[in-house]
């Protein structure tokens, strides 16, 4: 697969500059492998929510990725972005209660659902109520023929729990799959920017100081110590929401190749 050069539509929501590029966008390369080694470049990309008009991102070594899994929910973006021709989309819609940022309808959110107290909350409602979902990622994700990227909104927290889940079941190390997320809380600040820039917005009772918008590490140590706790470890917790042993095998083979 090789690059494309930047689109040729753009939108009148988009500032130039900064605001027409991911700012949450990385290549998990590099993250340590329990077994040896370290994730290869090119198999798993993570971001925000592109939007037409976008730039041809430089921080990646292939795009577009050949697979994206967009883990919003239906009518959370006005204006989608228009992948070329060859890749691969799928919707997984998770927890509309993960959706802290720009979600189409936040302003309306009922009453009886209150905003969760902490991302701990919400990160152990996606592992409790929604465990075969976020294990479904393994087929799309070993069916790729090239890179696949995971998004949401904000590439922080729903993508933030299905990354950690795709790592910790191809062996990466914890504490790397930890940094790894923190890493985000770096790019809040650009990424409330573009938010503003594509008029978007924050979910309602949310403002830019709320913890819901950070990124530590305790959060996703909900994710970590739930799948590295569970008996037999990571792989055996995706094989019993659904997961076949056969994916497993050939995502832990995609992050040695």
């Amino acid at each position: 697969m090789t690059s494309f050069g930047a689109q040729a539509h753009s939108s009148p929501d988009l500032d130039s500059g900064a605001h027409r590029q991911l700012v949450n966008l990385r290549d998990v390369a590099g993250l340590r492998l329990a077994g040896g080694g370290t994730v290869p470049a090119g198999v798993l990309y993570r971001s925000d929510a592109p939007y037409p008009g976008d730039a041809v991102p430089q921080t990646v070594p292939v795009w577009p990725p050949a697979t994206v899994i967009d883990l919003r929910s239906t009518g959370e973006a006005a204006a989608r972005y228009c992948w070329p021709a060859g890749v691969s989309v799928h919707h997984v819609p998770l927890m509309r209660q993960a959706a802290v940022v720009g979600a189409a309808d936040s302003a309306s959110r009922p009453s009886r659902s209150p905003l969760p107290a902490s991302l701990d909350v919400v990160y152990r409602r996606l592992l409790d109520m929604i465990p075969h979902r976020l294990t479904a990622l393994l087929d799309l994700a070993t069916k790729s023929d090239g890179p696949v990227l995971v998004h949401c909104a904000a590439g922080k927290d729903r993508t933030g729990v299905a990354v950690a889940a795709l790592l910790l079941v191809a062996g990466a190390e914890p504490a790397d799959v930890v940094a790894d997320y923190t890493t985000s809380a770096t790019h809040m600040t650009a990424l409330l920017e573009r938010l503003a820039a594509v008029g978007g917005s924050l979910a309602a009772g949310i403002d830019a100081d709320s913890p819901l918008l950070a990124a530590p590490a305790e959060a996703i140590n909900v994710v970590v110590d739930r799948l590295i706790g569970w008996p037999g470890g990571p792989q055996v917790w995706a094989q019993a929401y659904g997961a076949s042993p056969e994916s497993i095998q050939r995502w832990q083979a995609r992050m040695i190749t």
